[in-house]
């Protein structure tokens, strides 16, 4: 069976995983996060999301950075 054909089709619904961009947000009471335009794979059929490690590391930095800076509100854009 081909692996990388299963890949491409969403563990949830069946559907299609294709490469596009989402919004992430992070709030931990305090401050509140919003990356917009970070690349993920997206589900065609019913939206779920993936991002990738070294996408979410990014956004780990980020997040961290803006806790450690006591930030109400970032709104930023990869």
């Amino acid at each position: 069976m081909d692996t990388q054909a299963l890949d491409s089709r969403c563990p949830l619904c069946g559907g299609r995983k294709a490469a596009g961009k989402t919004t992430f947000t992070a709030d931990w009471g305090e401050g509140l996060v919003v990356v917009r335009n970070v690349p993920a794979t997206l589900c065609s059929q019913c939206g779920e999301e993936w991002i990738g490690a070294e996408t979410a590391r990014e956004l780990e930095r980020i997040t961290e950075d803006a806790r450690e800076k006591r930030e109400q509100v970032a709104i930023l854009a990869l």
